[in-house]
């Protein structure tokens, strides 16, 4: 039975690298199969985010979002607890995965790259949306997703796409490993957009459970196969860092000891408030809390949206946006790509990569990718997640918290003249037949790349010169046939008779038509007549009436056009003061949402002004409300331009202030979520208080006005 490995921390030089369990289990499968073979096929580059505390938007790196490390107490260095996370979330999740009793040796594809995704966005660093058809190229393709746009409160993590061209095998009396060479060229820069898919099987998909429960029960807050009475060769924690860590919402704290003390809360935009799980709109993103478990998304894969939630135990709180997007996997198809399939001369990552489209960018640890294929037919293959490799330890920042440094990889500037840079990274792979500790030895050049691209250069050189040769030879053919034809031509006297019957008919066909090299002056004078009656037409000089081609006038909105049989157009505004929904009288009782704290409406926003009544109450009788109203604006598919208005009136006026209590109402905006809170209808309108409605009547009319679309400014007029 496989135990979950125990790895050491990040070396302070040189890097380190960490192979995944399901990696191992492929390679040794692929020496004893001759169906399935092994080989390196790509490596990506990331950009991990900074390791620092709490913050409510910012996808900076934070270990103690999991449950089940809520209790690290900041008595150790960061870069102990990055080996520890991955050591007790990443790689135990993949043991419990591969132990699971429903879980199928059979299939191809392992879970190793899923559950590293999975680990980056429980640790609070990784986010996405869907990929529109500026990153897509087609829509056959079926949906995928793209990171979070970058912004002020997020940092993309996946930087560059590269393939594995040059493996070497080492074998002296001393060792003998495989050389694995990561080249970066110096051309090359961050390709602009990378996608990804979701992918579910057998062993990966919706609602699966994953608990560690071992015969004896002391073992199980362990990672999966060790006991508590194991000792951690490098010192590090193995207690499992597990999505739900008891029988109930709650999290270990740092000073309860083995109770839980410390509580989750969900934020719920809705009513701007954080809540627990008391309240019956709280919301967790697992259903049941159980002991030592591990969870996939519930009921599917390809949700993109994002959850705000937090962990507090009164002294210490962290606060984490979470997305929902699960069994996350990279798209290496260039096909898929719009940005390469748009371009006649872009046609794989390496060109997109040298292109204009193409940045600098910086980046701190790699992932290798190996295929799994079929020797009779190589393109039949599944390309799985080898092993990271981080490219150096974790160093503290001044201000608190730390970084893994970075290499800046510059792409060579035609316009300022900036030269560009290039990395060489090599990583010898000792594959180790130990299954209770995967290990693996890493080498960093800290050498110049001028050898390797020295070597690639003269690889290019040889390919150039080949190709050379093939179209001089292809020339020479040519030529060859041509000169052939031409001592045919000169020798054959039956072709100089053919020429000479030739020239004889072209002179009479001159001699026939010297009529008309002789009367030019008359063709002239022909044509400057025409000339001068298609200018007396033009000018409206003649009683010729010139007509116009009046299809390419077109309506637009609120424009009508009307074009007569005289060959005229009307112009006329189709714009009456107000557009109107299919429903522009509502009621609060039958047309509204109602939930425990609130009576919600979603209209939708038309082009220009807009309208929408709510006709609730009785003459002198405003309708009496027991909780807010909420009306939510959808701006899609319209959106807001700078001065559009929007009135809201009522028949007979809302009473807001009552015996059931004082109410609001709520005006709220961005259906798209474009401001990029991870929720809907974040952007708020304005508040329309019931000492506002008592003021006028409980009968107000509200007037909306955009003063600036991008940034949902807006003033009410009551």
């Amino acid at each position: 039975m496989a135990v979950s490995p125990f790895i050491k921390p990040i070396r302070t030089s040189g890097g380190s690298f960490y192979t995944f369990t399901s990696a191992s289990e492929d390679l040794g499968f692929s020496f004893n199969n001759d169906d399935k073979k092994f080989r390196f096929s790509n490596y990506v580059c990331l950009n991990i985010p900074d390791i620092r505390g709490s913050d409510a938007n910012q996808n900076w790196a934070q270990f103690d979002s999991v449950p089940g490390n809520f209790s690290i107490d900041g008595s150790k260095s960061l870069n102990t607890y990055l080996g520890e996370s991955l050591q007790n979330y990443a790689l135990n999740l993949e043991t419990s995965i591969i132990t699971a009793d429903s879980y199928n040796p059979n299939l191809d594809r392992s879970v190793s790259e899923r559950v590293f995704f999975k680990w980056l966005k429980e640790i609070n660093v990784i986010r996405f949306r869907e990929a529109n058809l500026s990153e897509l190229s087609d829509e056959v393709f079926g949906v995928h997703y793209v990171e979070e746009d970058e912004s002020e409160i997020y940092s993309k993590v996946i930087q560059y796409i590269g393939g594995i061209d040059v493996i070497n095998n080492v074998r002296n009396k001393e060792n003998a490993y495989s050389e694995v060479y990561v080249h970066i060229p110096t051309s090359h820069g961050r390709q602009p957009s990378i996608l990804f898919t979701t992918e579910e099987d057998d062993n990966y998909r919706p609602d699966l459970e994953f608990t560690n429960d071992p015969e004896d029960p002391l073992d199980g807050p362990y990672i999966v196969g060790r006991s508590v009475s194991d000792i951690h060769p490098a010192g590090l924690d193995f207690e499992a860092h597990y999505d739900s860590e008891f029988g109930t919402y709650a999290a270990e704290s740092p000073t309860s000891g083995v109770s839980p003390a410390a509580e989750l809360f969900y934020w719920d935009a809705v009513n701007s408030q954080w809540i627990d799980e008391t309240d019956p709109d709280f919301y967790w993103w697992y259903p049941i809390p159980k002991v030592n478990t591990y969870y996939l998304e519930r009921d599917f894969f390809t949700d993109p949206g994002n959850d705000k939630f937090k962990i507090d135990d009164g002294s210490k709180v962290v606060e984490f946006v979470r997305s929902r997007l699960d069994g996350v996997s990279m798209q290496f198809n260039p096909a898929t790509y719009a940005d390469i399939a748009s371009s006649a001369n872009i046609n794989n990552f390496g060109e997109l990569a040298e292109s204009g489209l193409a940045e600098n960018f910086e980046f701190n640890a790699v992932l290798i990718y190996y295929e799994l294929f079929d020797p009779l037919d190589p393109a039949n293959a599944v390309r799985n997640l080898f092993g990271v490799l981080f490219l150096d330890n974790v160093d503290p920042k001044s201000g608190g918290g730390g970084e893994i440094p970075r290499l800046k990889k510059w792409k060579p500037n035609p316009i300022t003249g900036d030269n560009g840079n290039a990395y060489s990274l090599k990583i010898n792979l000792k594959f180790d037949v130990n299954a209770e500790d995967v290990s693996s030895e890493v080498t960093i050049n800290d050498y110049n790349t001028f050898s390797l691209d020295l070597y690639v250069d003269a690889l290019n050189e040889l390919k150039e010169t080949t190709r050379i040769f093939r179209e001089n030879s292809a020339k020479l053919s040519e030529i060859e046939t041509l000169l052939n034809d031409t001592r045919g031509l000169v020798l054959d006297s039956t072709n100089s008779g053919e020429i000479l019957s030739r020239l004889n008919s072209l002179e009479t066909i001159i001699n026939s038509n010297q009529e008309l090299f002789t009367n030019a002056n008359q063709l002239t004078s022909l044509i400057e007549k025409n000339y001068q009656e298609i200018l007396n037409i033009y000018n409206g000089d003649t009683s010729v009436d010139v007509t116009y081609n009046l299809d390419t006038f077109q309506q637009g909105p609120g424009i009508l056009l009307k074009k007569n049989a005289n060959n005229t157009v009307e112009i006329s505004s189709a714009n009456q003061a107000f557009s109107l929904t299919n429903s522009p009288r509502v009621s609060v009782m039958s047309d509204f949402v109602t939930t425990a704290n609130r009576f919600t409406y979603e209209t939708n926003l038309l082009n220009f002004s807009n309208y929408l009544r709510i006709t609730d109450g009785s003459v002198d009788t405003p309708f009496e409300v027991d909780r807010d109203v909420v009306i939510q604006i959808k701006d899609n598919p319209f959106t807001w331009k700078k001065g559009q208005r929007f009135r809201i009136s009522f028949t007979h006026g809302l009473n807001l202030s009552n015996t059931n209590g004082n109410f609001n109402f709520l005006i709220y905006t961005d259906s798209q979520d474009t401001l990029n809170t991870g929720f809907n209808y974040s952007a708020e309108v304005g508040v329309v208080s019931y000492t506002q409605f008592i003021a006028r009547g409980n009968d107000p009319v509200i007037e909306i006005v955009c003063i600036d679309p991008l940034t949902f400014d807006f003033d009410i007029d009551i």
